[in-house]
């Protein structure tokens, strides 16, 4: 698991940032803590992974690139929205995918 270098933060998670990633870093999910991710469906754009599920193997990948974080469920959607807004306004399309792997 990686850390995309221009971390998306939640302004509920920005408060925690220090300690969330540390807490994850270390595989102690934080309750209430979601991920942003590259959608594992092609098909669609991202994924809300809650932080509080994962453990042992069901950790992300490697690979895997965290792209956000937010506190509560709330939270996440709103981030996820703003990213794909923010990404629309910048490209004029919704390749997710494009933008976040340049």
């Amino acid at each position: 698991m990686r850390w995309y270098d221009a971390l998306w933060i939640g302004p509920g998670a920005s408060r925690q940032k220090r300690r969330i990633i540390s807490s994850i870093e270390k595989h102690k999910p934080v309750a209430g803590t979601y991920f942003i991710t590259l959608a594992g469906n092609p098909s669609e754009l991202l994924d809300i992974v809650p932080a509080g599920k994962l453990s042992g193997d069901a950790w992300p990948a490697e690979d895997s690139c965290i792209l956000g974080i937010a506190v509560g469920k709330q939270e996440a959607f709103e981030l996820v929205e703003k990213m794909v807004d923010y990404i629309y306004r910048e490209t004029g399309t919704l390749d997710i995918r494009g933008y976040f792997s340049e």
